[in-house]
């Protein structure tokens, strides 16, 4: 299982933090050792990525989409998601 860990800051309250678990078998080494901002998550900008293989842009997008979906569904303004929410893939070991 993987580990993708949020935040997402807000001038006038403390950030919201978490994480959500993939529990697919999915291949993150490539994401891993990085913070990825939610605003730069759209698919033009994740093609701009040159240093990513087209899996790892496929599966950065699906993550961005999930951890969006993930706050929006917590009430969190889309605005607030994108101006100040960032993530980190972190590999588990079970």
């Amino acid at each position: 299982m993987t580990s993708i860990t949020y935040q997402v800051d807000s001038p006038a309250k403390p950030p919201i933090t978490g994480e959500i678990i993939w529990a697919a078998s999915e291949y993150f080494g490539e994401l891993t050792g990085r913070t990825y901002s939610l605003g730069e998550m759209e698919a033009t900008k994740i093609n701009q990525i040159t240093d990513l293989s087209p899996v790892a842009k496929l599966l950065l997008s699906a993550v961005a989409g999930a951890i969006i979906q993930h706050l929006l569904d917590q009430n969190l303004s889309a605005d607030q998601i994108f101006a100040y929410g960032t993530f980190q893939v972190i590999e588990k070991s079970n």
